[in-house]
């Protein structure tokens, strides 16, 4: 991760799915587990989980 992206770790904010709304460094440890098991999403939202 470069450092240019903890600004936007702890800015932005999940666009969709059961955590909608929620910031993306509040994400449960579980759900980050599970993206990890089933593929990140493509793009800068995938590289910040």
């Amino acid at each position: 991760m470069d450092p240019e992206d903890l600004p936007k770790l702890v800015s932005m904010r999940m666009p969709y799915g059961k955590y909608q709304g929620r910031l993306i460094a509040d994400l449960p440890g579980a759900y980050l587990a599970w993206f990890a098991r089933k593929g990140f999403p493509k793009g800068e939202l995938g590289r910040l989980l």
